[in-house]
């Protein structure tokens, strides 16, 4: 098994079996106090929460996330039936806190993960909009936030507000299974990408090989690519699908218009589309909106 395997079983255990965990501790908790039993269930739904918000759902699955979300409520509604008629009053002497000492400081931990991980989710000023960059499917971000428990590229200053996008088909996965070696085996592979702007096409590079997950080619880290100029930004579409790209360089783009299709080429563990937007001028990264929406960690795209 390769690292890149053992992260998305990592993820698949996290996004799953973590949360089954906590819906099972839920419906079995027994807290002599209704006090006890709120900053215990507070703790077990403040992790919950950070796993929902941080988990990768295209992995896991997204029907999957509605299934859990299902399972920790039900199982929250019966353990508060349970200590409702609890008494409220901690009796003087019982060690309450000493007993909570650990519960209090991972409630405390998981609330200040939860409230940061927020602060990705957040809008960034001076955002540039770009119409959607695929057509036909059902996306999901799978990279994309300000920060980098949300998105993997945050600590590039250039990449700092890239995306990467994949595709989930009708199951809610991005792919037929973890990790499969064959790159037609994932939903986005060879789907359709369009321009997000009108523009000039700067750059193109093509001809190289699709390769089999997770393998990759760190000397290409772009891959087949295609960079455009729009309204003073220059934005690069990388990863594209050995010979599918369909504009050449110094020519001008329109909204929509085909670039080619999604591949698995250069420095890609496996078949998705990346995008990002920077400042010629300044070489910084620039926050970009797809339709008016802030694009953040499996935020859904249907087209």
């Amino acid at each position: 098994m390769n690292i890149s395997q053992a992260m998305s079983g990592l993820m698949v255990v996290v996004c799953v079996i973590v949360p089954l965990a906590l819906a099972w501790k839920l419906w079995r908790l027994d807290e002599p106090s209704f006090p006890g039993w709120l900053l215990v269930a507070l703790d077990t739904v403040a992790f919950f929460l950070l796993v929902i918000l941080v988990g990768r759902w295209d992995i896991a699955g997204l029907w999957t996330r509605l299934v859990l979300v299902g399972l920790v409520l039900v199982a929250a509604s019966v353990s508060l039936v349970r200590h409702a008629r609890r008494p409220w009053r901690v009796p003087k002497g019982s060690q309450f806190w000493v007993r909570h000492m650990t519960t209090g400081v991972s409630l405390t931990l998981f609330s200040a993960a939860l409230a940061y991980s927020l602060t990705g989710f957040a809008k960034p000023e001076h955002s540039r909009s770009l119409a959607f960059p695929l057509e036909r499917g059902h996306f999901v971000i799978a990279q994309g936030g300000s920060i980098g428990l949300l998105n993997h590229h945050a600590g590039h200053r250039a990449q700092r507000y890239a995306l990467d996008i994949t595709a989930t088909n009708d199951a809610g996965f991005r792919s037929k299974s973890i990790l499969p070696s064959d790159p037609a085996s994932y939903s986005i592979f060879g789907a359709s990408v369009i321009s997000p702007c009108e523009g000039t096409v700067i750059s193109v590079k093509d001809g190289l090989p699709d390769l089999p997950p997770p393998k990759t080619d760190r000397a290409n880290a772009a891959g087949n690519h295609v960079v455009l100029s729009c309204n003073g930004m220059q934005v690069e579409l990388a990863h594209f699908r050995q010979g599918s790209i369909q504009v050449r360089s110094r020519t001008p783009v329109s909204v929509g218009q085909r670039l080619g299709q999604v591949g698995n080429s250069g420095n890609s563990t496996e078949p998705h589309l990346h995008i990002h937007a920077v400042d010629p001028a300044t070489g910084a990264g620039i926050p970009v909106l797809f339709d008016g929406r802030n694009p953040t960690r499996n935020t859904a795209f249907r087209r």
